[in-house]
């Protein structure tokens, strides 16, 4: 219930919308089917009927769980980020990238050598951080190691982190950035495009999400970028959001370009 009082243009806003006033409603910049009732803090989307309310937006938007949106927006009060405590093992770690996501032992070293990721003593979690440009950590999101009876690993942000970082990896000499949606299709794409040497030719970041908040942030960071390319996932969502994100950064006049997938893969992994 307290989740659900947070207002939505606040929420649109926060994962990267940009909201414009329409009268007595609001609407967003990126989507002007969308109507914000204020008053009922609800919103409409007229092109396809769908409505509801805060936490509903970051479902249908931003690519939350129930879970994710009620934990990060319950409007009690803010948080500082605690995070998980480090194991001195990584078996788990690397047995399920390995394993399960077929990432090689050396790319897997490579990001726990760029303090990264790191597994959690107690769930034996992967613990995934996205810094800023000093390198202070702002975002920390954890991903499970178990996918049992035919479910996902779980999935989750710690508490109080900054969701306008995402995880990266920085070179300042390059004009280009390529931006994916989850931290292990960052990983994978640096595999295949890097040939596995001692540093990154591009820079890149994973949103952990649909919404562009952590690629805003990132652009202010690193004004030498020139060149974006999205590499969302192959699926309806990936790509409706693609397309609303090339046309948004080139009118900021960016050279943009979409990742072309082979048509039978939903993701770079």
């Amino acid at each position: 219930d307290q989740a659900k009082q947070v207002p939505v243009e606040r929420i649109a806003k926060s994962v990267g919308y940009t909201v414009v006033k329409k009268g007595r409603y609001f609407s967003l910049e990126e989507m002007d089917s969308l109507m914000i009732n204020t008053r009922k803090n609800l919103w409409w989307r007229y092109s396809n009927g769908t409505h509801g309310n805060s936490i509903d937006f970051l479902i249908e938007f931003a690519n939350y769980s129930f879970q994710q949106a009620v934990k990060d927006y319950d409007n009690t009060s803010s948080r500082e980020m605690k995070l998980p405590k480090r194991s001195d093992r990584f078996q788990r770690l690397y047995a399920y990238l390995m394993k399960k996501r077929k990432l090689s032992s050396d790319t897997i070293q490579f990001f726990i050598r760029k303090q990264l990721l790191y597994e959690e003593e107690k769930y034996h979690n992967i613990v995934f951080l996205g810094r800023d440009k000093k390198g202070k950590i702002q975002y920390a999101g954890v991903h499970g190691t178990l996918e049992l009876n035919g479910k996902k690993a779980f999935r989750g942000d710690v508490e109080g982190n900054n969701k306008s970082y995402g995880v990266n990896l920085r070179n300042e000499k390059s004009t280009k950035l390529v931006v994916l949606e989850a931290v292990i299709d960052l990983m994978s794409y640096f595999e295949i495009q890097n040939k596995m040497k001692e540093s990154c030719e591009e820079n890149l970041l994973a949103l952990g999400m649909l919404a562009d908040l952590p690629l805003e942030t990132f652009l202010k960071e690193n004004p030498q970028i020139k060149e974006i390319i999205f590499a969302l996932d192959h699926d309806e969502k990936g790509q409706e959001a693609t397309e609303k994100l090339i046309k948004k950064y080139q009118q900021r006049g960016f050279e943009v370009c979409k990742y072309q997938y082979p048509e039978q893969y939903k993701d770079i992994n």
